[in-house]
């Protein structure tokens, strides 16, 4: 059968066109603040993709019944209303170049949004897209919203363009829903949402950018479904991502065998949150594909797991006194059969049958991919591997550096913050008095005029290992990383350790006068 060209593109507004999860995270922070309460982005980042449910979870334990999650979520709803109002709408990657495209190519389009008409005209002119769609649908001028069909009904026909000529651009479940039921092709684009397979089923692709609609579009206009692997390199598709929700269920289930009440675990537990929410910004910095963005945010998830047994046999986070804690962590991991556990969340991405490859898809025309190539799990594991080593191996190629240098600057990035939030003693396995009247010897201060992290084996008092530390800003390789380093603060605070020895408060304004310039020359001036 013939295939039907596609002519008509409908788009949701809210996390497909308008960027919403800065929005959502200064809307999460003020409410905290309006209840005089801290909260940290990891824990903001735990929410995103998660259920209503597990969310408050994650909220209950954090607060341990202190604050109200329905209360705060409906504070900061309220507040991302008023942003909107009053600053600039952030437009989601690729929305003006998709734009483009469907007007160069003689496409038609229109948008289809749950969002009271008021508000939606102004940010529809407010991102500059007002003037590219033949056609806006609002919620109230349908009978039945999402997801019922009719708001996409309805807005074919305002561009002319029968439901099969026609692709929705969702984010949401019901707007799935609502594209599958109108019998139009459904693009799902992730935001903060996470689909299940049942949902997944409902979406022709499943992709990580608007930028990766021309080429699905040519794709179904030229009739190419080649074999899998072709349709997705030459379309540009994401043919797998982490499905989060799982992965941090499983980290939970994992952890919970632990200790909860020891501090230690707790520590390493928020840590790993952190750092995989860092892989994340830093991958996306890098400009690493939607695809190895989720592998690098899994790599954080997974990176730590040795540390939890580490501390149950040996009751130290102390390589040295114990077990290199990132080779026993791969080892768990690849070699006695954990990351299986955790594999489980690698999700299907939708395909279509292909002839001879049709043993490769179910009986419904989902592709079947329920596990990472061989390359990817020794990727993965190179990174865990080397994510505490002095350097990476040589020889390595360029992915497999990205992937090892992702995670071992996130890593480093926390560890400014672990250092702040956890008594230096504890860290150091030191007295206050040994702290405060130790002095920074000048084999340390030497090495880090020369700017790179200082090696263990020369560190021979506290204030040396205070120094060790500040050292790892030298190692960061993305400047992304260097400048949450400096947006955090958590540097500039360990590099503002008061001594009892005037010796070493003099030496540490040496320290803080290097690091800033250094600073200042990988990220500018102003940003510094």
């Amino acid at each position: 059968m013939e295939a039907v060209m596609i002519k008509g593109i409908i788009f949701d507004m809210d996390g497909v066109m308008i960027d919403t999860e800065n929005q959502s995270n200064l809307g999460w922070l003020w409410a905290a603040s309006q209840k005089n309460v801290e909260m940290p982005l990891w824990l903001i980042d735990s929410f995103k993709g998660a259920p209503a449910k597990l969310s408050q979870s994650f909220f209950d334990d954090y607060y341990k019944g202190t604050q109200d999650y329905w209360e705060m979520c409906t504070m900061r709803t309220d507040h991302v209303h008023q942003i909107r109002e009053t600053e600039e709408v952030p437009v989601k990657p690729g929305l003006h170049m998709l734009l483009d495209y469907i007007k160069d190519n003689g496409l038609k389009c229109a948008v289809a949004t749950s969002t009271q008409k008021s508000s939606a005209e102004k940010s529809l002119h407010r991102i500059g897209a007002w003037d590219y769609l033949s056609g806006v649908v609002y919620g109230d001028e349908v009978e039945h919203g999402k997801p019922e069909p009719d708001i996409f009904l309805r807005a074919a026909g305002f561009i002319g363009c029968e439901p099969s000529e026609c692709v929705v651009i969702e984010d949401s479940i019901n707007g799935i829903k609502a594209g599958y039921a109108a019998g139009m092709k459904v693009i799902h684009i992730p935001d903060t949402i996470e689909i299940n397979d049942d949902i997944r089923r409902l979406t022709s692709v499943v992709c990580h950018s608007l930028s990766d609609v021309p080429d699905i579009i040519d794709t179904w206009n030229e009739g190419k479904v080649a074999d899998v692997e072709g349709y997705y390199e030459n379309a540009k598709i994401n043919r797998v991502y982490v499905d989060r929700v799982h992965v941090k269920k499983a980290f939970a289930e994992y952890t919970a065998a632990y200790n909860a009440d020891d501090p230690k675990i707790k520590l390493k537990i928020d840590h790993t949150y952190r750092v995989a929410a860092l892989c994340e910004r830093i991958a996306k910095a890098a400009g690493m594909c939607a695809y190895d963005v989720e592998l690098a945010w899994l790599s954080g998830m997974l990176h730590d797991v040795g540390r939890f047994e580490q501390i149950k046999r040996y009751n130290t986070f102390s390589d040295a006194d114990s077990v290199d804690h990132a080779k026993f962590g791969a080892d768990l991991l690849f070699k006695d059969g954990l990351i299986s556990t955790f594999l489980k969340g690698m999700v299907k991405c939708t395909g279509y049958k292909s002839g001879a490859l049709e043993d490769r898809y179910s009986s419904d025309g989902v592709f079947l991919y329920d596990r990472l190539n061989k390359s990817d799990i020794e990727m993965l594991e190179l990174a865990i591997r080397c994510h505490n080593m002095y350097r990476i191996p040589q020889g390595l190629n360029r992915r497999e550096q990205a992937f090892c240098n992702v995670l071992r600057d996130a890593d480093k990035v926390d560890i400014f913050k672990v250092n702040i939030d956890t008594p230096l003693e504890e860290i150091y396995n030191t007295t206050t008095e040994e702290l405060m009247k130790s002095d920074i010897t000048d084999e340390v201060l030497e090495a880090f005029d020369e700017e790179h992290c200082i090696l263990k084996a020369i560190r021979r008092t506290p204030a040396d290992t205070v120094i060790g530390h500040v050292s790892l800003a030298y190692e960061l390789v993305y400047d992304e990383s260097v400048r949450i380093t400096v947006e955090q603060g958590y540097l500039a605070k360990l590099m503002h350790f008061h001594s009892d020895n005037e010796e070493t408060n003099r030496k540490m304004a040496m320290v803080r006068e290097k690091m800033d310039s250094y600073v200042k020359k990988r990220i500018g001036e102003k940003d510094a």
